[in-house]
């Protein structure tokens, strides 16, 4: 029995156990941060997947919604006014000029200013510079 105390003494306080031990715990070790850098990416992957998901879902509800309202007599009912120049029966339409035709149709030269412009815009563009500059 000393014997095998002595020997099993030895074997445990040898080097090379000490070496094989390290070794051992190296590998492990590295392995063991692999796998939660590993397990570190998955779970950011995870959850850039999940806020793509969130945000589908929200874009798919929008056009939902888009579809209910474009099946709609509502939706029916304006096109048919501003597309087609429709109207319901007892309605009266109101044409309000554009702002510049107001402004035409109070000034008595907006035909010359029109001659004018078109005539400018006749001309080439060293044409156009020396009218700016020099006339008046």
């Amino acid at each position: 029995m000393p014997g095998n105390k002595s020997l099993s003494k030895v074997i445990l306080s040898s080097k090379i156990l000490f070496l094989l031990a390290l070794f051992i715990l190296v590998f492990f070790s590295v392995n063991l941060v692999k796998e939660v850098v590993n397990k570190r990416d998955l779970q950011q992957d995870i959850d850039k997947l999940q806020a793509e998901i969130n945000s589908l879902e929200n874009r798919n509800e929008e056009l939902s919604g888009l579809i209910d309202y474009f099946n709609s007599m509502d939706f029916v009912e304006t096109e048919a006014r501003i597309k087609l120049n429709l109207k319901k029966p007892g309605e009266s339409i109101i044409i309000v000029p554009e702002e510049e035709n107001i402004n035409n149709y109070q000034d008595g030269s907006s035909l010359n200013r029109q001659l004018i412009s078109q005539s400018v815009k006749d001309l080439s563009n060293p044409l156009k510079w020396r009218k700016y500059f020099f006339s008046f």
